[in-house]
């Protein structure tokens, strides 16, 4: 199965947060992003169950992104718990939080059909079941979308309106980029060249292990007509001649236990000064975009698809700090 839906209406991508409410008091684990996972996978599958299950089965692309449960505590007891993975409480009174990314325009309606069939409910009766996580059950109480959210993690753009921004974007000679990885990244390595020491997960943020992946994620995600806007060998030459380097960060080693084994990574922040002039790489009629506009376009999509291992699973998720396009 090749294509789902089609679609005259510019490609889009849509970062939401959904806040839930616990409907019983009790305990979770504090990493389950698989279960998250599942859960979306379930909303789309009482809307179209064909798209369900070519995201599930029929479909590399990763077309969308879930974060793990964002419970309702400080950060760093959030971070320790996830490191030790022991339980933490749910309060009837206090709300969690999801969000959900989705690369595929034609997700939105479909998303949101099944959110409205969730909310639907008589007045006065009590709030309906809208997600189970493991066994807790959950109610929904918002959707918030666009860039009505505090924390600057939703929000609404096109890859066209991407292309058109970066193209505008005048650089310095070394301008610093600084992302942040909000929840534990990793990249899973292989070595092409030779399997004599097997793969491995890769705890570090180094350009040739970020760029490169988005790279793959904006060409097998961005409209026909804009995939090549990014070019590969462009941004890997880049990398490996060191215009891009790492100038500072403030990372810390991270693990999550997964349903049947422990994942290792990172979290924090890494600015990388990406170094001119331009004029080594200019823009061309084929290329109109330079290098330098290249990274920083990857860099916003990142905040939409995520960087990394299973980041439909909350792993990766990612957020340009400075100067987001």
């Amino acid at each position: 199965m090749n294509t789902v839906y089609t679609s005259t209406a510019p490609a889009r991508l849509y970062a939401l947060l959904l806040t839930l409410r616990p409907l019983q008091s009790g305990t979770l684990m504090p990493f389950c992003g698989e279960l998250v996972h599942g859960a979306f996978l379930h909303w789309l599958k009482k809307a179209a169950p064909d798209v369900a299950t070519w995201l599930h089965d029929g479909n590399k692309r990763r077309l969308f992104t879930c974060s793990n449960l964002q419970f309702p505590v400080p950060v760093q007891r959030r971070l320790e718990a996830e490191r030790a993975n022991l339980p933490l409480p749910l309060d009837l009174e206090k709300t969690c939080t999801v969000r959900i990314t989705l690369l595929l325009g034609e997700l939105l309606p479909l998303f949101h059909d099944a959110l409205l069939r969730f909310q639907t409910t008589e007045t006065g009766a009590r709030k309906p079941q809208f997600m189970q996580i493991g066994k807790q059950l959950f109610a929904l109480e918002a959707v918030t979308a666009g860039n009505d959210d505090a924390a600057d993690w939703t929000g609404s753009t096109s890859f066209a309106s991407l292309v058109e921004r970066a193209q505008k974007l005048s650089l310095g000679k070394v301008e610093s980029l600084t992302l942040e990885f909000a929840s534990l990244t990793t990249f899973n390595r292989a070595n092409q060249r030779s399997q004599v020491y097997g793969g491995h997960f890769a705890r570090l943020p180094l350009p040739q292990y970020v760029f490169p992946g988005l790279v793959s994620r904006w060409q097998e995600s961005a409209p026909p007509e804009l995939a090549q806007m990014v070019q590969m060998k462009r941004v890997e030459q880049y990398i490996e001649h060191e215009g891009i380097v790492i100038s500072d960060y403030d990372l810390k080693p991270h693990q999550v236990r997964f349903t049947t084994h422990t994942q290792t990574g990172f979290i924090g922040r890494c600015t990388y000064d990406l170094r001119g002039p331009d004029e080594v790489e200019q823009a061309t009629e084929e290329s109109p975009l330079t290098v330098r506009q290249q990274i920083w376009l990857l860099a916003q999509l990142a905040f939409y698809c995520g960087v990394g291992y299973k980041t439909a699973m909350g792993l990766g998720q990612a957020h340009p700090i400075q100067r987001r396009l």
